[in-house]
């Protein structure tokens, strides 16, 4: 993950502090809020965060990441 996702994410929270979603203040929830519930598109989304869409698609494609498991390595044969 780069420092600049990283700060993008705490801008993008630091942005909901005075306007509160009542879905939760992390990215993650935001994120989430933002595309469920306002139904925004990924376009009206980065127009929204005042962001390029391909700065939306590594933010999403990093939420994306961090919502992915470990790997589970299995050495029985089948």
């Amino acid at each position: 993950m780069s420092a600049r996702i990283e700060r993008l994410r705490g801008l993008i929270e630091e942005a909901y502090q005075d306007y509160p979603t009542g879905c939760g203040e992390s990215f993650e929830e935001l994120l989430c809020f933002e595309l469920h519930v306002g139904n925004l598109t990924f376009v009206q989304l980065a127009e929204k965060w005042g962001i390029s869409l391909p700065t939306l698609g590594m933010l999403i494609a990093d939420h994306c990441n961090r919502m992915e498991e470990d790997p589970n390595i299995n050495h029985k044969e089948s």
